[in-house]
């Protein structure tokens, strides 16, 4: 894999990425499927809409993308908005119904897309439903279909099952959705595939049930139709999606090429260690305008994905999010935070606020330090921008019988630590405000004082005044963060040797790096991938990654949730120039 040329040609895609797709199959890649007998359904002509493919135009009408060829054998060369094609309506029945709340700028049609069935479908479940009397905020009932159900025709009784020759490049996912099987009903039927794996020019059987429907086995994962699905092994596809080109975004464009940049060389470490993926990158426009993003989520490459990685703004992330809900497919935030983790378990926030992991800290605090002298720091004049979490800790401690001391906040900041300062414990003292003028105030105050029975407790932005670090060494300080980067550590120095080697430049200097973000990010869930499969979230609890910047934990907000990372560090500056990096995730 050439790394060097890697940027260069993402760039040309991302500038060509929605005009190069074209829904486009090749036919040779599907297998036999059973004969239909038309007289039993009905064709109609369908209007090829924006986004569409032939594979969710056959879902909207219970048909196979087969018999969209048969009946259309232009379209096999891919097809275009304003196609009109000939399709087989497929007799069906509602088993069953869902709500759905509409939305702000949702329609009829984009409702029917959202769940793959057709207006008519819509409107025969919501008597009196139509254009005008389709208002926000109206809760709809949405009809679901067993794939199953489909009303096949005499012929196909005779065949029972199907015989499928493996071609070069097939995988289990590819044949189980052009046969609209299961990857589990494929194992099944082909008990040898869990021995020897798959293999060029075997026979496979397709199975079907005893009238010639396709079979769906009741305890399988979700129908490979619907959600992509790869068992340890297999390859995986991971999308990159961000709006690399724009010039005025919230991000850098620097620093998301960096994140990419970074995400591309956890790929070539864990393609080392055995990984089969094809990683997918798309520029996806202006933040706040998503147009260009809606579009790219409406072709089979996007649906055909594992792992979808990407969006900056609140606009982007919202229309992710939704393309996640309707696909299962899993859905990493790799900055903001989100609000609909409570209902959408494929959802993986990699960033949380410190704010909202304060009890962890508190409760290590205590742990570690309910025998020092504990001391917080006030002084005259501070912004005191840390009194939520210091509020919380004094709460701990009073609820756990520790004595603490304040100072008085008077003009002398060196005489109200001195008056409370132990000479029998070892002291510990916590400013109330994490900022320089703070720390270098408070580091002169205590000039004076043994610097072996003093400890400093601060904040995450303590590591950014580094003209402050040798001070942290020498009074044994010890910050919280959920980001820190130990430039002395031998695999970030191999780290920041690679990059400098592959891209030929040396890293932004910003706080967190976004290097080493897009690197973590890409070390863990591709690492998740390798060992487990593309449903790693019932093994998450038990995978450990060595990250280099970013604590990463990931837990499930309730049963039915998303992810949320509470990946917390304990830093300590120990003394002499030693770092010790302690991760006290839950």
């Amino acid at each position: 894999m050439k790394f060097k040329n890697i940027v260069f040609l993402s760039a040309i895609m991302f500038i060509g990425s929605l005009n190069s797709f074209s829904a486009v199959t090749d036919s040779s890649d599907m297998g036999e499927i059973v004969s239909i007998d038309q007289k039993a359904n009905e064709i109609v002509s369908h209007i090829v809409a924006k986004g569409e493919t032939v594979y969710s135009i056959a879902a909207t009408y219970n048909t196979t993308v087969n018999e969209i060829y048969r009946l259309n054998p232009k379209a096999e060369k891919g097809i275009k908005t304003g196609d009109k094609l000939q399709v087989i309506k497929m007799a069906r029945k509602a088993t069953g119904f869902s709500n759905h709340q509409i939305e702000a700028k949702e329609t009829l049609f984009s409702v029917s897309r959202m769940y793959n069935i057709s207006v008519d479908d819509l409107k025969k479940a919501n008597v009196g439903l139509d254009e005008s009397t389709f208002n926000i905020g109206k809760t709809i009932r949405i009809p679901s279909f067993n794939t199953s159900s489909v009303v096949a025709g005499n012929n196909a009784s005779a065949n029972i099952n199907i015989e499928y020759k493996v071609k070069k490049g097939d995988t289990l996912y590819n044949i189980g959705k052009n046969n609209n099987v299961s990857v589990e009903a494929l194992l099944t039927a082909n008990p040898s595939l869990k021995d020897g794996g798959l293999k060029d020019g075997m026979i496979l059987i397709i199975p079907r049930s005893a009238n010639g429907q396709k079979l769906n086995d009741k305890k399988q994962e979700p129908l490979i139709a619907e959600t992509p699905y790869a068992k340890k092994g297999e390859t995986v596809r991971v999308g990159v999606l961000f709006p690399f080109m724009d010039n005025g975004g919230s991000i850098p464009k620097e620093k998301l090429i960096e994140y990419y940049e970074g995400f591309l060389l956890a790929v070539k470490e864990v393609k080392e260690k055995g990984l089969n993926a094809e990683i997918y990158t798309f520029d996806i426009g202006a933040e706040k305008n998503t147009k260009k993003l809606e579009s790219l989520l409406g072709t089979n490459e996007m649906k055909n994905l594992h792992l979808v990685i990407g969006g900056v703004s609140k606009q982007q992330i919202d229309v992710l999010t939704k393309f996640s809900k309707r696909t299962g497919i899993k859905y990493v935030v790799p900055f903001a935070s989100v609000t609909d983790l409570n209902t959408i378990p494929t959802m993986f926030q990699m960033t949380t606020s410190h704010s909202s992991l304060y009890s962890e800290v508190v409760t290590t605090f205590k742990s570690r330090f309910r025998d020092h002298n504990i001391i917080f720091v006030s002084e005259a004049g501070s912004n005191n921008d840390k009194s939520d979490f210091v509020n919380e800790l004094k709460k701990e401690l009073t609820r756990s019988n520790i004595q603490f001391k304040t100072t008085a906040s008077s003009e002398s900041l060196s005489d109200d630590v001195m008056k409370l300062l132990s000479s029998s414990e070892k002291n510990i003292l916590i400013p109330t405000s994490s900022s320089e003028l703070t720390l270098r105030r408070l580091l002169v105050a205590i000039n004076s004082a043994a610097a072996e029975s003093i400890t400093l407790f601060g904040y995450p932005e303590w590591q950014t005044y580094t003209q402050h670090t040798a001070s942290l060494h020498k009074y044994n300080s010890y910050i919280y963060s959920i980001f820190f980067l130990n430039e002395q550590a031998k695999e970030v120095q191999n780290f920041e040797a690679d990059y400098k080697k592959w891209y030929n430049k040396n890293l932004v200097n910003s706080f967190p790096k976004y290097g080493y973000l897009g690197y973590d990010a890409g070390l863990y869930f591709l690492s998740a991938l390798n060992k487990y499969g593309s449903n790693f979230e019932n093994n998450i609890g038990n995978l450990r990654v060595a990250t280099l910047q970013s604590a990463v934990h990931f837990a499930q907000v309730n049963h039915n949730g998303g992810f949320i990372n509470d990946g917390l560090y304990l830093i300590h500056y120990q003394t002499g120039s030693g770092i010790e990096k302690i991760d006290i995730s839950k």
